[in-house]
Formats: C-alpha cells, sequence, structure tokens
C-alpha cells in the first residue's frame, strides 16, 4: 500500500514524502528543506503583499489624477461656456441700447416736428433763424435765405424781437417748408428745421452713447461730435 506524507503543506509550497520513517541520515537536509521552505513561504508572503500594496496604491494615485484631470477640464469647460453667456449678453445688451437710442432720438425728433405743426410756419422760422444768429461770430449783418411764400410773414416775427444783427430777408426758390439758410461774409449755415433736427439727434445719439454709467458696462464710446450749429466765421 503506498501513501503521501506530508511534511509541509502550504497554499504555494508543499513538501511530502512516500516514507514513513525519515532515516537519521537524511533528517538534517530534510529540516534545511523545511527551514528553507518557510523562508520561501515568507518571502512569496512579502512579494504578495507589496504587489497588492503597489497596485492599491496605482489605483488611487490613478482615481485622484483622473478626478483631477475631470475636474479641470469640467472647469475648463464651464469656465469656456459662461464666458460665452456673458459675451452674447454683453451683446444683446448693446443692440438693445442702440435699439433704445435711435427709438428715443426718433421720439424726439417726431415730438417738436409735432409741436412744430401746431405753430405758424412764420413762428417756427423766425425762432429757428434767431437761434442760428447767436452762432454768427463775430455779430455781423447777415442774409436770411427763406421760402418766397414765408419772406413777409418772418421779416414781421423777426421785426417783434431784439436781435443783435441787422437782418435781411430774402427769398429763395429752392427752399420750401420750414427750410432757412443764414448767411454773413463769413460763410453759410444750414438753420431750417430738418437741419437742426439732424444735428440736435447726432447730439442727442452721442449724449445716449457717452452717459455716465455705459462706459463701466464696457459700452464703446464714441468720439466727441462737432456742435449743433457751428459759430459762423470759425475754421
Amino acid at each position: 500500500m503506498s501513501y503521501l506524507l506530508a511534511l509541509l503543506q502550504r497554499p504555494e509550497l508543499t513538501v511530502a514524502t512516500t516514507h514513513a520513517v525519515v532515516p537519521p541520515q537524511d533528517l538534517p537536509p530534510l529540516q534545511d528543506a523545511l527551514a528553507l521552505a518557510d523562508q520561501l513561504s515568507a518571502l512569496l508572503a512579502s512579494q504578495h503583499e507589496a504587489v497588492a500594496r503597489a497596485q492599491a496604491e496605482g489605483r488611487a494615485s490613478g482615481e485622484a489624477a483622473g478626478f483631477a484631470a475631470g475636474q479641470t477640464r469640467a472647469l475648463d469647460e464651464g469656465a469656456h461656456t459662461l464666458a460665452e453667456q456673458l459675451q452674447r449678453i454683453a451683446a444683446e445688451q448693446a443692440a438693445q441700447r442702440e435699439e433704445l437710442r435711435h427709438a428715443l432720438v426718433a421720439l424726439a425728433a417726431g415730438m417738436v416736428r409735432r409741436m412744430a405743426a401746431d405753430l405758424a410756419p412764420a413762428q417756427v422760422l423766425a425762432a429757428l433763424a434767431e437761434r442760428a444768429f447767436d452762432h454768427v461770430v463775430p455779430p455781423q449783418p447777415v442774409r436770411l435765405r427763406l421760402p418766397p411764400a414765408q419772406v413777409d410773414a418772418v421779416r414781421a416775427q423777426l421785426a417783434l424781437r431784439e436781435l443783435a444783427l441787422p437782418v435781411q430777408c430774402t427769398a429763395d426758390d429752392s427752399l420750401h417748408g420750414l427750410d432757412c439758410v443764414v448767411e454773413s461774409s463769413a460763410g453759410s449755415l444750414l438753420a431750417g428745421l430738418d437741419a437742426v433736427l439732424e444735428q440736435t439727434s447726432q447730439a442727442l445719439a452721442t449724449s445716449l452713447r457717452t452717459s455716465p454709467g455705459e462706459g463701466a458696462q464696457g459700452g464703446t464710446e464714441a468720439a466727441p461730435t462737432r456742435p449743433a450749429t457751428e459759430p459762423l466765421g470759425q475754421a
């Protein structure tokens, strides 16, 4: 009957013999073999622990690195999206402000036209001419060109006013409605309602565009514009 006697049995190493009795001369080598087996088992266990520890550390490091990279990518994408949204909102606000400027300018011009329509044309032309006279520098005799149908009425209106300079009213067939032109030796000035409203609208639009608070919001500043009417005689 054969049998196998296990002298050492572990998961990674087994020492066995088929002899029930170990001869005395074989005992020292056997003991050395068993001691070596114990050392080998301890070494294998240590290696297994080192491998397991390295795997755990690598996994933790990889997860941390992956999390950090993912977090950084998410933050970058979020910042990019936020910047795009802010740019879109700023563009929409700028467009809305520009539309509001045009609406306000158009409203103001419309109100002036409606008020002028309620007055006699001669009164409006006399007021426009007197306003233009303030820009004649230095004060000097001027000629006021008017639509032929308004010459006498405007002359009468100006006679009721205290003017700082002599005025000669003359007819100009090329002028109509509420158009008028102030002429002097220094030059000429369009003083009709349409010209004044256009100049005033430009000044109003510039004033709205450069109003306090808009520059702090990133609004575009406009270049300085010329006054609504320039003094005659200046370069």
